[in-house]
């Protein structure tokens, strides 16, 4: 030991027993950060995937009316527009739905007989499309199922509201957003175009295997340094204590008399 502390003898061990007491301190402090770092690597990934869960869900009650209205496609407007009122009624995620042909909506549960077109390019390949506002909530986002069977199709349009409180129910800690091509919805209900959230840490994307769109899931930065401190005020007490021991018997077998 003398040749490792330049110590007087009086000294040396003492700074030995500090030393060795230090090191369950400092091994915990380590392995409490391990676990802190994984602990949310695991949350965020857990969240992401049953963001993904619930979204997918939404969609498919979305596309299962749409596919209940296809018949109904190519049909005159007055012919068909209670019948899709009806089934917008019994479907409380859909907030409305309208009928194509030839790239044209000429029917809507909110105006009945319309002419609008529709750009299929703004749809992403699993035909969803997000958008920030429309005419009939231009305060408000949107996100459009397009089921399209040449040349008759329907667009069933999901309230925003309802994607966004469930982002919001589900991220807890952590920050959840949607994407659909370009178009981010965040848990507050704004849309952003191509600007990600800002997840310096345990960023997750995950992509729905059904639609196509992605899920950011992560946490902003000083997330970890603020979840291991308050792990820490709950733990550093047992490591003193156990460091004060380990250093305690520890000096008290280097000051024991050698027989």
């Amino acid at each position: 030991m003398k040749y490792f502390l330049p110590f007087p003898p009086a000294l040396r061990g003492v700074v030995a027993a500090v030393l060795i007491g230090l090191l369950p301190v400092a091994s915990g402090l380590l392995v409490m950060r391990w676990h802190v770092e994984r602990s949310l690597a695991v949350e965020a990934g857990h969240i992401a995937g049953e963001a993904v869960r619930q979204v997918d869900n939404i969609i498919d009650q979305a596309a299962q009316s749409a596919k209940r209205l296809m018949p109904l496609a190519g049909q005159p407007c007055a012919a068909v527009l209670q019948r899709i009122r009806d089934e917008v009624t019994l479907e409380p995620l859909v907030r409305s739905a309208n009928l194509l042909r030839n790239q044209q909506a000429y029917c809507s549960s909110f105006y009945g007989a319309y002419q609008r077109t529709v750009d299929a390019t703004e749809y992403s390949d699993h035909n969803l499309l997000l958008r920030a506002s429309n005419s009939v909530t231009p305060d408000e986002a949107s996100l459009v199922y397009r089921h399209y069977e040449q040349p008759l199709g329907v667009r069933a349009v999901i309230d925003g509201r309802t994607l966004a409180r469930v982002l919001r129910q589900i991220e807890g800690n952590a920050t959840l957003v949607l994407q659909v091509g370009d178009a981010l919805l965040w848990s507050n209900g704004s849309i952003s175009d191509g600007d990600g959230p800002d997840h310096a840490e345990h960023h997750t994307l995950l992509a729905s295997e059904r639609y196509g769109y992605q899920m950011h899931s992560g946490f902003a930065p000083g997330s970890t340094r603020a979840h291991l401190k308050t792990q820490a005020l709950s733990t550093v007490g047992g490591l003193l204590l156990l460091g004060v021991l380990t250093g305690g018997v520890c000096h008290w077998l280097y000051r024991r008399p050698r027989r």
